[in-house]
C-alpha cells in the first residue's frame, strides 16, 4: 500500500518545493495532488499497470454497455443487452463466451463486418466503441459499447486492464512497491515542469525512466499473457453449444 500524501510529500522535498519534514500547505498539497492524478492518467494510457487484468462477467446477447448509473437509475433492457454500472474502460483486453466448463475466446472485429454476420447465434466476434448520452439529470456521460455479432444469450466475460482509479489526499494505492518509484518520479517530474525547475528536470526524468525500465522488466512475461492463442477450439464445442443454445452452466 502506498500513502497519497506520502507520495506528495516525497516529491516536494525532492524537488525542494518544501523543505525536509516541513509538511506542504494545503494550496500546494492540492495542487500537486491534481498533477499526481494526472501523472496516474498517463501511466494507466501507457498501460503499465496493465500486468494486472479485470474482468467482469454479465449475461447477455447482442450488447453490453458500460455506463455510471445515477443514484435510483435502473438498466432497462428489452432486447437482451445488458449494463454494467462502472465508468466505461477506454480499452478492454478481450471477451470470452462460457463454453462447456471453459470459456472460448470472441475474435475483435469491427462493427460494419459485424453487421454482415449472421446474428440469430451465439456471438463469436466483438467489438468496442463509444457514444454520449443524456442521464436522467440531464448530464452528458459517455457509454461503453461491447457489440457482439450475436443476439442469443450467453454468459459473457469481458477482460480490462487493471487501472488506477482518482486519488483523493488521504487515500491509499493497493499497488505493489514496485510501483513506487514510477508514481514519484513522474509526479517529480511533473512538479518540475509546472514550476520551471530546471536544475532538478534532468536528474528527475533520468530516475523516472530508470523506474520505468524497471517495470518493463518485471511485468514482460505477464504483459505477453495479455495476448495469445485465440479460438481454441475442441471438437466437444459444437455439443456445448447445442444444449439450450447457450451450453453448459458449470
Amino acid at each position: 500500500m502506498l500513502a497519497v500524501n506520502s507520495i506528495i510529500q516525497e516529491a516536494l522535498e525532492l524537488t525542494s518545493m518544501v523543505g525536509d519534514g516541513e509538511a506542504a500547505d494545503g494550496t500546494l498539497a492540492a495542487s500537486t495532488l491534481g498533477l499526481l492524478n494526472r501523472v496516474i492518467a498517463r501511466l494507466n494510457n501507457d498501460n503499465y499497470f496493465s500486468s494486472t487484468q479485470d474482468y467482469t462477467d454479465v449475461g447477455a446477447g447482442g450488447k453490453i454497455y458500460f455506463k455510471q448509473l445515477e443514484e435510483g437509475e435502473t438498466f432497462e433492457s428489452s432486447d437482451g443487452s445488458a449494463c454494467v454500472n462502472m465508468e466505461p474502460p477506454e480499452s478492454i483486453a478481450g471477451v470470452s463466451r462460457k463454453l462447456g466448463i471453459r470459456w472460448l475466446q470472441l475474435l475483435p472485429s469491427n462493427p460494419r463486418d459485424q453487421m454482415a454476420m449472421t446474428s440469430w447465434s451465439l456471438p463469436t466476434t466483438y467489438s468496442y466503441g463509444f457514444k454520449f448520452e443524456k442521464a436522467p439529470s440531464g448530464k452528458d456521460r459517455m457509454v461503453g459499447e461491447v457489440l457482439l455479432n450475436g443476439n442469443a444469450h450467453a454468459l459473457i466475460r469481458v477482460f480490462m486492464n487493471h487501472r488506477l482509479p482518482k486519488y483523493s489526499i488521504t487515500d491509499n494505492m493497493a499497488i505493489s512497491p514496485l510501483y513506487h518509484d514510477a508514481i514519484l518520479y513522474s509526479l517529480a517530474v511533473a512538479i518540475c515542469e509546472k514550476y520551471k525547475l530546471k536544475d532538478y528536470q534532468p536528474e528527475m526524468e533520468r530516475q523516472k525512466d530508470a523506474a520505468l525500465s524497471v517495470i518493463d522488466v518485471n511485468t514482460l512475461n505477464n504483459r505477453a499473457l495479455n495476448s495469445g492463442l485465440v479460438n481454441q477450439e475442441s471438437y466437444m464445442d459444437s455439443y456445448f453449444n447445442g444444449l439450450g443454445g447457450n451450453g453448459l452452466s458449470l
